[in-house]
This record gives C-alpha cells, structure tokens and sequence, in this order.
C-alpha cells in the first residue's frame, strides 16, 4: 500500500478530477448557490447537514429536528448523514454556506469513490493501470447518473476502503488494517444507512471466501471483534431510530419494498441521461436503472474465459454430476415455461393429484437453483475456490449482490420468477424490515464489477502481453463512453430565502406539499424557525391530515396550531397564482398582515387558547359477532385482530359509498366508536357517517361529519395508534353502519382496528 503515494495515483486522482468537473459543468463555478439535479432530496440533504453542523449530533436538540413541529425525533425519520459531517460540517462552521458543503461532498463523492476502488484493486492486484480502470468503473459507473439526487447513496467511498482493509489484514496480520475496515464499516454506516445493511452481506460473503480455511480462523474471529466494537459505536444511532420509529409506528410495508425492487431485466435498463446507453429501457421500475455498462462485462467475460478451460488440463474431477444438474435444471425451465405457453395444468392418477402448475416461480427457482449447484461443482468454480480466486469472487459477488436488488419477490418483465429470494432472508433479520429500496443493493454490485474487471484486465495482458499497454487505455475510453451523459448534471438555482417577520414557535408556509416542502426546508437553514412543513423518507403522522385540511380551506387547521404558541405563516406567490392560500389566511379571525412584497406575504397568527382535543369515550370495548363490507370484504377480520400491522382497506380510492356493517350479535347499548389508522396514516376516511339499528331495516343517525381535524388532533396526541373517536349519545344498537362520503384521488379508506364502546 506504500505504493499508492506515486505519480501513477496522483494522475488518476487528476483523471477522476477532470471527469467530475466535467460531467457537472459548471457546478464548479457556482458551488454556493446552485442545486444540483432537482430541488427535492438535494434541498433535503442539504438542510440535514446544517442541522447536524448546528447541534451537537445525538443530544436530545439533534434528534428532535425543527421539522413537521410540533412532533419530537423528526431526525429519525430520514437519512441523518453523520458520516458525511467529516467533510461538510467544517466547510459550513468556515463559510456559513450550507450548499456549498452539499456541493462539495457531491463532487467529492465521484473522485473519492474512485480513488477508493483504485486502492482496493491496487491492494490485491499490485497494478496500478488494474486499479485506474476499477476506479473509473466504480467512480463514473452508470447507476450513479441515476443517483445524482442521492448524496449518500454515491457517498460509497468507504465501501472499498473497508475491504482493502480486510485483504491487507489477512495478508500481514497488521492491526492497522482490521481498524481501516472496522473504521470504514462504520464510516460507510454513518454516511447512509442502507449501506450499512448492504456492506455487512458483502462482507459476509467475503469471510466465507477468504476465511473459509483453518489458518484463517483467528483472523475471522478478529473481524467479528472489530466488527462488533463498531457496532457499539454505531448503537446509539441504531437505538435512537428504532425508539422514534417505535413510538410513531414507522415502518416499511412489503408492497413499498416491492415496488422499490429491481426488475431481472433492470440490467437492460439505462438512465435515461446517459448518451450511447439512453434508450435502454427494458422496464419501467423506479430506483431500476441498473445497466452495467459494456465494457466491465466484457472484461470480466474475458478474464473468466481465459482461467476456465485451465481445469481441463487439471485432475479436478469428472462432469458428471455438473452435466447432470444442467439437465435437469432445463427441464424445470421448460415446465415453468409451460403455463405460459399452454396454461394451468396437472397431472391426476385416481383423482390423486401428484403435480401441479399453475405460475413459473416455484419451478424456476428449483431450476436456478441447480443451475447454482452445477456451477459450485464445477472444476473452473471449484479451482477458483481452491485458490480463493479474488477475480472469482467479485464476480459471484456482483451476481449475489444484484440478487439481493430484486428484493423479496423478484420478477421477470413485472412476472414472479423465483418463489423465495435471498432479500426475504435479509428481512427476517431485526431492522431489515425497513429498509425501503432494495435497488440499491446494486452500488455494491457496481463496486464488485469495478473489482473484477480491473483483475481481469490483469489476466487478460498476462496472457497477450501485447496489449498490457493499449488494453488500459481502451477499456477507460469504453468506460468514459459507457458512462457519458447526453448533458452535464442539471442544476438549479437556489431558493431565495424569506426572512422571518414574526417572532413566534414555529413557521407554516403554504402551499403544504412535498414538492414545496423540501425548499421550506431550505429556508430554514437561513432563519433557523421550526417549521410545520416537513420531508423527509417517513412523514409525521399528522402531516397528511394537515396537507388535507389546509387543502379543503378548514380555518380550523390555523387555531389549532396557534394553540402551541404564535405562528408565522408564509405564502409564495410563485405557487399561490390564484391568490388562493393568501385569502384563506387573511380569512382567519385572528391572522395578521405582517409583510408582503412582489414575491411572498407573512402573516402573524396570535397564540390561542387550545380549542379542539381528542375526547375519551367512556365504556367498555363490545365484541363483535361478524363484521361486512362492500369492498374487499375478505379483510375485515383484519379490523378486530388486535394487530396494527393488519387492515381492512376498500382497495381503490376513497369514494362515496363504501360501508363497513357491524353485527353485535344482541342488542347492546352503544355510545361511541374508535377507528384506528395506526401506521396507514393518509387513510383516515374523508367524510363518514355513522347509524345504529336495532333489527337491521330501521337506521338512525349516530354521527356524521368530517374527519380531518379528528385525524389531524388524534395523530398529534396518539402518533402510534392514530385513534379516532366517534361519540354520540347513548343508544340501543345491535347494527352499526359506517358509511364514507367523501372522495380521495390517492389515498384508500384503510382501518386497522374497529372498537364499539357502550355496555
């Protein structure tokens, strides 16, 4: 590693220099007031960083950001960015500039992952042109131009760091080394926290390849021990999200991971920036743009071609049983081929049914599965393990780790192709459950490729030795074009802020929505109020119904904050063209004209006594004897199962019409009802209407109205269960209907639990 200080490294680093400034132009002339890709997670980031240059990280301040006020733990509920406060927390304490450090961990982010893959291959391979085509692969791989709003998904420097890490620590013993990869391990964890789910697998995979061998035991044991100091550095982090998660009932539903899943054929798909590559576009999958690039594979198919028929010339066994496997794997691919071509079919003897086949999952999977048992026996593969082959490695590697991208339920062009993936391992384990984009897992598989194609390269000039000094230079052109963008970087201007006016607790600016919300936030690093308006991976349980009653124009919204304390509210011209949000303020009662000027207006509304609060309906919880509903009527037992987790939803939309219908079993005397929304928290029905009945044809009227200030007061005081009251009156009642009347474009009417209360 001594090496790495030479004029070789220092041209590369100049390489990666030129190309990141490039591929941005001209961010590098505008750092402090330029935005870089869009104006949302950039903007969120952004204001991340300076919050975390502003409070001591891990206090109490720190983690009750000044976001979606009034709630508390709002830092837990997105990325924290702590390991990129090495480099952005000085620039913003020297300059003040929030953006400019954004700007610069950006930039940095493509010549450090480079440099860094450069130090990895250098570390195994020892050739310096190896590790200058791994760099630029890793550095200026494809994936990351669809990243490019994503500062802590390419901060992936430390990844290959830690890995140099273990191959030196094995090859010398030197602690310094197992502290470079329990230091980057924790680094890489820090700066995005699915990396540090991500690299753990990797690493994983890495022991049982390179440890896997009695001499190499003691070293194992010594990486689980830094591994597990590092662990402990990183636990209160690890506590203080799942204590806020906990409490507010956050977590990652397996329809969301899905969708956020690659496609089998993302591979196929570029990002649509790319110049030679764009119009690869094989599905349509967010989060899928998984292209490799040509020139790795071609590198890595080179170099695998040129160490696989040496086994041949090798006693290494025969092919029997691997020619064998391939046979029968074929025959599983033709019968999970067959329902689409013929459809369902079975085979009965006697009414006895002994197979069936009704999807292609199960069989493909048993298919690819010996498809994998061949290849682990066969001589090339088990030479390579013999040798603990590093070209061997990174390469299955990669493919493990574009596995794990396809998430829980991989498909094939949106077709279910395998009937348990290794991503629904992943997610048995504690935590697993929420991490949100499995795509992502393919930065490690980018990273892998980088790897293998620089030891490629290796093989490949060994065995023509002519082409050691033109190969390099061909495969960083291929590289350089597999990568170029058909533009640089799209850049925007920063927002110009708005100076507070009033003193008061917090600041709502209107319009509340998330494609606003990210610039209020943005603002907030300039006047540094806490601010209603919030963005961030999970939003606050009362967010929604705030967003809907602001949108229907219910000056109730106003009072009930106001009851906290005094507000400031901003409306933005720019997106108030109608004069809409300016009426609706200037309406309230109580509002006060503070500021206006040609692009935003201010306005002081006075604190106010607390004027709306969840009530406690008196009474016991009645047991239900069936319940009905016009939609999705299979999931009402999910509404009397005492799981949160589970939930009747009308599967669409809300719209008018849909009823639940409740059956006491006997006539009971009823005098309210509690809807919990629990984590479903934009689902809370519209507009509801409830009626009793004795005999089930007589209906009277219980309650009816709106329910948005009813979600907005019952997700601020019960964040966790979201309960929502209904009272009436005492009645006698076997029969409940609850009947919804408004309408929702996005969201379902979904209830997690039902309770009649009466006695």
């Amino acid at each position: 590693m001594s090496r790495l200080f030479s004029p070789a490294v220092l041209a590369a680093a100049a390489l990666y220099v030129v190309l990141t400034v490039a591929l941005t132009w001209p961010l590098i002339l505008r750092p402090g007031s330029m935005v870089p890709n869009d104006l949302g997670d950039p903007l969120l980031n952004t204001w991340i960083m300076s919050w975390n240059a502003r409070a001591l990280p891990l206090t109490d301040r720190w983690w009750n950001g000044p976001q979606f006020f009034p709630v508390e733990g709002s830092t837990a509920f997105t990325e924290h960015l702590l390991g990129l406060s090495v480099i952005t927390t000085p620039v913003i304490l020297l300059t003040g500039n929030a953006l400019l450090a954004y700007n610069i961990a950006f930039l940095a982010s493509f010549v450090l992952c480079a440099l860094s893959a450069y130090a990895l291959t250098y570390s195994i391979a020892r050739r310096h042109d190896a590790a200058l085509v791994a760099g630029l692969a890793f550095g200026f791989a494809p994936y990351r131009m669809s990243q490019l709003g994503h500062v802590q998904v390419l901060s992936a420097y430390w990844m290959p760091l830690a890995l140099a890490g273990l191959h030196q620590y094995f090859a010398t013993r030197r602690t310094r080394w197992l502290v470079l990869f329990a230091g980057g391990w924790l680094m890489q964890g820090l700066s995005c926290g699915y990396y540090l789910f991500f690299l753990s697998v990797l690493v994983g995979l890495w022991l049982l390849w390179f440890g896997a061998t009695r001499e190499h035991w003691p070293g194992v044991a010594r990486v689980m021990a830094a591994s597990v100091a590092a662990a402990v550095l990183v636990s209160p982090v690890l506590y203080g999200y799942w204590k806020f998660q906990h409490a507010y009932g956050m977590r990652r539903w397996p329809d969301e991971i899905i969708s956020f899943s690659a496609d089998v054929a993302s591979v196929l798909k570029a990002p649509h920036n790319l110049l030679f590559w764009g119009w690869l576009d094989a599905v349509d999958h967010p989060e899928s743009s998984l292209f490799p690039g040509l020139t790795p594979i071609v590198l890595i198919v080179m170099g695998l071609a040129l160490g696989w028929s040496a086994p041949a010339r090798e006693h290494t066994g025969p092919l029997r049983t691997p020619r064998v496997l391939v046979a029968i794997s074929l025959i599983f691919f033709a019968v999970a081929a067959s329902p689409g071509l013929f459809g369902t079919w079975k085979i009965e003897i006697a009414g006895v049914r002994l197979l069936s086949v009704g999807t292609a999952h199960k069989p493909l999977s048993v298919a690819i599965l010996l498809l994998v048992a061949a290849g682990a026996l066969h001589p090339s593969i088990r030479r390579a393990w013999r040798r603990r082959s590093p070209l061997a490695f990174y390469t299955l590697a990669a493919v493990v780790m574009w596995l794990f991208s396809l998430g829980p339920a991989p498909t094939l062009m949106d077709r279910p192709v395998i009937y348990k993936a290794p991503y629904a391992w992943l997610m048995a384990l504690p935590g697993g459950d929420g991490i949100r984009v499995p795509a992502r897992f393919w930065m490690l598989a980018a990273l892998c490729l980088a790897v293998a194609a620089g030891l490629a390269l290796c093989r490949i000039s060994a065995r023509w030795p002519r082409l050691a000094r033109a190969l390099p230079a061909l495969a960083c052109a291929g590289l350089i074009v597999d990568a170029f963008p058909t533009a640089t970087v799209e850049l925007h201007g920063a927002p110009a802020p708005r100076p507070s006016h009033v003193r008061g607790v917090a600041r709502l600016e209107l319009p509340v929505n998330p494609e606003h919300d990210p610039i209020v936030l943005y603002r907030a690093i300039q006047h540094g109020r806490p601010v209603v308006n919030g963005y961030s991976g999970y939003f606050a349980p009362h967010y929604w119904a705030l967003r809907y009653l602001l949108e229907q124009g219910d000056p109730g919204v106003l009072t009930r904050l106001s009851s906290m304390g005094v507000i400031e509210v901003v409306v933005d011209h720019a997106r108030d063209f109608d004069t809409r949000w300016r009426r609706f303020v200037a309406s309230h009662p109580q509002a006060e004209l503070v500021n206006q000027d040609d692009a935003y207006t201010t306005y002081r509304v006075p604190r106010g006594p607390r004027t709306f609060h969840l009530e406690r309906i008196d009474g016991e919880v009645l047991p239900v004897s069936s319940m009905a509903a016009a939609e999705n009527a299979a999931l009402v037992g999910g509404m009397t199962d005492g799981d949160l987790l589970t939930r009747w939803h009308a599967g669409r939309e809300q719209q008018p019409g849909d009823a639940i219908a409740v059956d006491l079993g006997r006539t009971r005397e009823v005098n309210g009802v509690e809807m919990l929304i629990a984590g479903y928290i934009a689902d809370f029905p519209r507009e509801l209407s409830i009626e009793t009945s004795v005999e089930g044809a007589t209906w009277s009227g219980a309650w009816s109205g709106g329910t948005g200030m009813i979600a907005f007061a019952a997700a601020l005081e019960d964040p966790l269960r979201v309960t929502l009251p209904f009272s009436f009156p005492p009645r006698a009642a076997r029969y409940l209907r609850l009947t919804q009347h408004g309408r929702e474009r996005i969201y379902y009417w979904s209830i997690a639990e039902l309770r009649i209360r009466g006695r």
